[in-house]
Order: C-alpha cells, then sequence, then structure tokens
C-alpha cells in the first residue's frame, strides 16, 4: 500500500518515463541522432579537451561509463560512423588509440549541453540556492543508491552464475 501512496515513486516513475519519451523523440526529430550513452561518452572527451588533454582512451571511456571495452569499441565506431569522433594512435603507446571529438562532435557536444542546461534553470529557478543544494545532494543521494542497486544485482547475478557452474 505505502508504495502506491508514495508520492516520491510517482514523481521518479514520471520523470523516467518523460526522459525516455524525451529520447525517443529526439531521435525521431534530431539531426544530431546519438544514444544517451554516445552523448555521455562526447561530453566526457569534451571535458579532457575543456582540461587541456585533448582526448580519451578507449579504456578510460568505457571505465567512465562502465561499459565493457567491446561494448566500448561499438559506441566508439557509431560515433567516429557519424563524424562526432575520430581516433589517432596514441603518441605515448602504439597498442592505443587516442578519442577525439570533431568540429562536429564539439558542436553537437555543446548544442546538447545547451539545451539541457536551459532545461535544468527553467526547472531551478523558482528555487532558492539553499532549496536548490537540497535537491543537488538529492540527486546525489539518488545515484548513490542507483549505484548501489546496480552492485547489488551484479554482485548476485556473478554469485549464480558461480554457483550454478560449480554445480554443472
Amino acid at each position: 500500500m505505502a508504495v502506491i501512496r508514495n508520492p516520491y515513486n510517482a514523481v521518479l516513475t514520471r520523470a523516467y518515463h518523460n526522459v525516455l519519451r524525451l529520447e525517443e523523440t529526439k531521435r525521431k526529430y534530431s539531426r544530431t541522432t546519438t544514444s544517451f550513452r554516445g552523448r555521455n561518452a562526447m561530453e566526457f572527451i569534451y571535458e579532457a579537451a575543456e582540461d587541456g588533454k585533448g582526448s580519451r582512451t578507449q579504456g578510460e571511456i568505457a571505465a567512465y561509463l562502465k561499459i565493457t571495452r567491446p561494448s566500448c569499441t561499438t559506441l566508439i565506431e557509431k560515433l567516429e560512423s557519424l563524424g562526432y569522433v575520430e581516433r589517432r594512435r596514441s603518441r605515448t603507446d602504439e597498442r592505443q588509440a587516442d578519442i577525439f571529438l570533431t568540429r562536429k562532435g564539439r558542436l553537437v557536444t555543446v548544442y546538447q549541453s545547451t539545451h539541457r542546461n536551459k532545461m535544468i534553470d527553467a526547472t531551478l529557478r523558482e528555487f532558492t540556492p539553499k532549496e536548490q543544494e537540497i535537491i543537488y545532494r538529492g540527486f546525489l543521494r539518488l545515484n548513490e543508491v542507483f549505484e548501489e542497486c546496480i552492485d547489488s544485482l551484479e554482485n548476485s547475478a556473478s554469485h549464480k552464475e558461480k554457483v550454478k557452474g560449480a554445480t554443472e
């Protein structure tokens, strides 16, 4: 009963649903079609450029996104085919490639970030700085809970695979 009446659950579910709808609508109508994960990767590479590093390795991108290297390779290939990133052999380690944003990739990243910042500003406009800080801390804690849930599920799945392997 408490779950059904919990207003936080209702709002969180609605927000999640709206994020999915927004992503679907963007893919349908936008010329800058990338996945949510692709945009996160592009922003991570963009941050490297802003910090003066200029690029990221596939390993860094995979670790940041918490995905496997093969999944990261597929993602980078997709972004490369769209003209958003380019790979260059690392100057320090010939076995690695450095991933850079192209001019088009930088433009798309700035556009998407600007759009998202406008949505955030419109949302927070009516709150005091103190209330904004509380909201920010709430989002930080929500992300911690999500990560704890993911870790728990991954550990449980890993344990089940080990038990299954031991009993075969």
